[in-house]
């Protein structure tokens, strides 16, 4: 089985996808996306993760998880009853909307050159988190994983949850205790302890990265929730400034980064 993923430590999507694959066993191996002239195939928005299975390429997260569990079923990331599958999806698209626009957004800070931070940011982050961190701590009172087995709602919320300490977002451990142990199981399990170790090589070697750390592709729920907190003027500054990746419109996403490979650039060009 021919599998590979384009994959970055730093996206909260690669790292749910490469422990999913790991859960379910199935050999695969890795392109380092920082890199973008070693990409074997690009997605239109320029985003990762990118799964490559012979001819066939798949974008987003939710979808490549969709199509292993058909590709190969064993350790199924998704229930075959129809509520359960409801309900992981519900717990996954939370985790993929939700702490995913408040965690990587804050992350951004932190590797990205970036202006400071705009005032009341992270306040907003603490607040809108602890909020989510509630609904984490009640589903999980009662339930070993989010959804009874481990499933992909584990996998996708697993990376922010993980990523708070580290960005001054940890969730209070007296107030989420079953958040807390969540946490360690799977920090515990293989795939956790793999997805630490892959973070942890990539920070120890950021200086030499060749990830462009100039320009930020914010994501449609990552800006929304920028936004909504009262920081168009902000937003409007790193337009002007030129300081933004879009997914789709005349200047159309990361194919317009100066780190783009050739062959990219010469597409952009084409079809102009």
């Amino acid at each position: 089985m021919n599998l590979v993923l384009c994959y970055s430590p730093l996206s909260p999507f690669c790292r749910k996808v490469r422990m999913a694959m790991e859960f379910k066993g199935l050999p695969f191996s890795l392109v380092d996306t920082d890199r973008l002239e070693d990409l074997p195939a690009w997605n239109p928005r320029a985003e990762v993760p990118i799964l490559i299975h012979s001819e066939t390429v798949v974008c987003n997260s939710a979808d490549i998880l969709a199509y292993l569990d058909r590709l190969s079923p064993q350790a199924a990331l998704y229930p075959s009853d129809a509520a359960k599958f409801a309900d992981v999806r519900t717990w996954e698209r939370m985790a993929d909307t939700q702490l995913d626009a408040i965690v990587t957004t804050i992350g951004n800070w932190h590797f990205a050159d970036l202006p400071p931070m705009p005032d009341g940011l992270m306040q907003a982050a603490k607040r809108d988190l602890n909020t989510l961190y509630d609904r984490l701590q009640e589903r999980l009172f009662d339930h070993e994983y989010l959804c009874g087995d481990i499933s992909a709602a584990d996998f996708a919320a697993y990376p922010h949850v993980a990523s708070g300490a580290a960005l001054g977002l940890k969730f209070d451990a007296q107030r989420h205790p079953d958040i807390q142990r969540w946490l360690k199981v799977m920090r515990s399990r293989p795939e956790g302890a793999s997805d630490a170790q892959a973070a942890k090589d990539w920070w120890a070697n950021k200086d030499s990265k060749s990830v462009d750390t100039e320009r930020i592709n914010w994501g449609t729920f990552r800006l929304e929730w920028l936004l909504a907190n009262g920081h168009t003027d902000w937003f409007a500054g790193q337009v002007r400034l030129a300081k933004v990746l879009w997914s789709c419109g005349p200047n159309s996403n990361a194919l317009n980064s100066p780190i783009a490979p050739d062959w990219a650039i010469a597409a952009r060009n084409q079809s102009r």
